[in-house]
């Protein structure tokens, strides 16, 4: 801010959405001036002749503000419209000097995702489109369908989508101005927990009913897995002094779901996959330094053995326990023979299975290893312009 004291920060519900709880705040150096906010918004925000600059959807909105007291005298109008928002980090496209100079990005620049399907043999076999940024896919038990969270380019909130895929359909899950994301399957593909605001929530795969509370939590929990049993929930968060640590919840009666620890340090465990048989657990851990997928016994106790050799991340199960595969560093899917008994497993050698092209987001697998569905960046859509505004106080008196 011009007293070199005070200053704007955006403040969050969820990495990777907008959310409505989002807005801008305003803190000091001076430590006992209490962080406030002034204005809901998910996006970024300058302050500039006498008003604050801001975001609502896709719109800059200027509000005047009050530099002395800290807070907004008047409505908030409308400067530009549909530019150019980057979801994941919740930036607008735009900057203004002090001067009455504004300059912003127009047009709707997305590249979205799309899911492309591949063979074991790296060969491509079809393309599932749509225009929106799409982030993880994850297929039903018996493949027929996807679950993916799927971002409205007005509101920038993600909602769960299914994709039927014998009839390329896709139907809208939830419905309630919040944030969705990382969406699994129960074993019989009847019910989907997700992630909505900071806690778990489920509802019938078949979008009959509304959707439950399955268990509440202040700090953002990610479901990752579901075992084979229907009796446990994997799931990641962020511990008070550590990183992402990997829980897991049981599936008993509501008043019996307490979770607990499955492993925890200071590094980062995260993206954990039950075995077929529900006596393991693969996951990604960054703890020599590089991101590898590693497999521990479950519910303990034991040690980790590493499997990847270069580096990886989300470790997915072949439906006999039999392979894993993961994502390597070079726009790849690898793959490791596994050999589990009630105690012990042992891994054979890494090897690539497939290259694409692109930067891949996600994967999923089928059953029985043979199709592999990669998240991949699609194609931009709409413009980049760049448009220039000398006097933009004077254009809002003209409103």
């Amino acid at each position: 801010m011009p007293d070199g004291e005070h200053f704007l920060y955006l403040a969050r519900t969820l990495a990777g959405s907008i959310g409505e709880r989002d807005a801008i705040y305003v803190a000091s150096l001076d430590t006992t001036f209490l962080p406030r906010a002034i204005v809901n918004s998910g996006t970024n925000a300058a302050y500039a002749n006498g008003h604050l600059l801001f975001a609502r959807e896709q719109t800059l909105m200027a509000q005047p503000f009050d530099v002395d007291q800290m807070q907004t005298t008047g409505d908030a109008v409308p400067i530009a419209e549909r530019l150019d928002l980057a979801t994941q980090s919740g930036n607008i496209s735009f900057s203004v000097s002090q001067n009455g100079v504004l300059v912003y990005q127009g047009g709707v620049v997305s590249e979205g995702t799309k899911f492309v399907w591949y063979d074991r043999n790296g060969k491509q076999a079809g393309v599932i489109d749509q225009s929106a940024y799409k982030f993880e896919a994850r297929l039903s038990p018996v493949g027929k369908k996807i679950a993916t969270a799927v971002v409205d380019p007005i509101s920038g909130n993600t909602h769960i989508w299914l994709y039927e895929i014998a009839r390329s359909i896709w139907t809208r899950l939830t419905f309630d101005p919040y944030n969705y994301r990382w969406p699994i399957w129960s074993p019989d593909g009847r019910t989907i927990v997700y992630l909505r605001e900071s806690s778990l929530w489920q509802k019938a795969s078949s979008g009959e009913g509304s959707e439950e509370l399955l268990f509440k939590s202040v700090n953002t929990l990610f479901p990752e897995d579901w075992s084979a049993d229907g009796k446990f929930i994997a799931y990641t968060t962020n511990g008070p002094n550590t990183q992402t640590d990997i829980w897991v919840l049981p599936m008993s009666a509501a008043s019996e779901r307490k979770p607990f620890l499955f492993l925890q340090s200071k590094f980062r465990e995260e993206y954990a996959a039950f075995s077929p048989d529900g006596r393991w657990i693969a996951y990604q851990s960054d703890v020599t330094g590089v991101m590898e997928i590693y497999i521990r016994p479950f519910p303990g106790p034991g040690g980790s053995k590493q499997v990847s050799a270069a580096g990886g991340g989300l470790p997915r199960w072949r439906q006999d326990g039999k392979e894993i595969f993961f994502a390597g560093f070079n726009t790849n899917i690898l793959a490791a023979d596994i050999k589990l008994s009630e105690t012990t497993v042992e891994i054979g050698a890494v090897r690539s299975l497939i290259q694409f092209n692109g930067v891949s987001e996600n994967f999923d697998v089928s059953s029985d290893g043979k199709k592999f569905l990669v998240v991949t960046r699609g194609e931009n859509i709409g413009s980049s312009a760049l448009t220039l505004v000398v006097n933009w106080p004077g254009e809002i008196g003209k409103k």
